[in-house]
């Protein structure tokens, strides 16, 4: 929650509405000794995924073990990111 509050300050104090218009999804594999191995890259450790907005400040993660596929992290950050309450409707 305090993450949250100061992405919206810092986009508001910069001149941009406080929610972000654009969501941008990416998956990463990175080296760990202890879990799974992405076989398609031959990398052991963990999967995670990010979304971050246009100014590249994070809206929300998932980590994963590098055996699940990266539609697995596809799917998780749409339910992180309706978490984070940025794509609710507005009120007048």
């Amino acid at each position: 929650m305090t993450h949250d509050l100061l992405r919206r300050y810092l986009r508001e104090s910069i001149g941009r509405k406080a929610d972000p218009s654009l969501v941008v999804p990416d998956t990463r594999s990175i080296h760990a000794a202890t879990t799974g191995k992405d076989v398609a890259k031959k990398v052991p450790g963990r999967n995670r995924g990010l979304a971050v907005d246009t100014l590249g400040l994070v809206i929300a993660a998932v980590g994963l073990a590098a055996s699940a596929h990266e539609n697995t992290a596809g799917t998780a950050l749409p339910d992180r990111i309706a978490a984070t309450r940025i794509c609710r409707p507005r009120t007048p």
